[in-house]
């Protein structure tokens, strides 16, 4: 039977929540799929922080569980696909493909985000109108989230939890500041 987890621990995923808000009003009118992209990830936040508030178990794990794995892979492909310039399908079939790719072979889920990480992180260093190295590892710093997290695990979970959800928060805030500016150029790009 699933843990209920105790109501605190909605905090840090709401903060995703107000974060993503912050990065998805910055880059919508830029580049909608990136923004896409940042509205899948942060997808996870919301659902985990209703299903915590809400004391929810069963399927809504599932979901939340699954857009945490997936979502970030279909999600971080979308920006990585929009960073390189492209539009619909290109940028939603990298997302798809990352994320088909995890599901089919669990294994290659770690090595595919952190070479949409790094792939990202060149790609905002590369179209930062000024503030490059800001840019890039605002970008990359999503891989900070996990290891400043790792410690903490064993020994006090509400911490881990806390300081992951925490982390990535800022880097949607990061994103949404740093690595806009890529997009900017793009300003007047459709959806499709």
């Amino acid at each position: 039977m699933p843990m209920i987890w105790p109501t605190h621990y909605a905090l840090s995923e709401a903060l995703i929540v107000v974060g993503a808000i912050i990065a998805i009003r910055r880059t919508w009118q830029l580049d909608r799929w990136f923004a896409i992209g940042l509205a899948v990830i942060a997808l996870a936040g919301l659902i985990g922080a209703i299903r915590i508030v809400g004391g929810m178990t069963g399927n809504i794990v599932i979901i939340h569980d699954f857009l945490s794995r997936f979502g970030s892979l279909f999600g971080l492909g979308c920006m990585v696909g929009a960073l390189l310039g492209w539009r619909t399908p290109h940028a939603p079939i990298l997302g798809l493909t990352a994320a088909a790719t995890a599901l089919a072979v669990p294994v290659t889920g770690l090595p595919i985000m952190a070479a949409l990480l790094l792939g990202g992180a060149v790609l905002a260093y590369r179209g930062a109108a000024g503030a490059k190295l800001l840019a890039a590892i605002s970008f990359g710093s999503l891989v900070l989230a996990p290891l400043a997290s790792a410690p903490f695990r064993p020994n006090d979970l509400a911490i881990a939890w806390h300081v992951f959800h925490t982390l990535v928060a800022a880097w949607f805030v990061l994103v949404g500041i740093y690595v806009a500016t890529c997009l900017a150029p793009r300003r007047d790009a459709p959806l499709s």
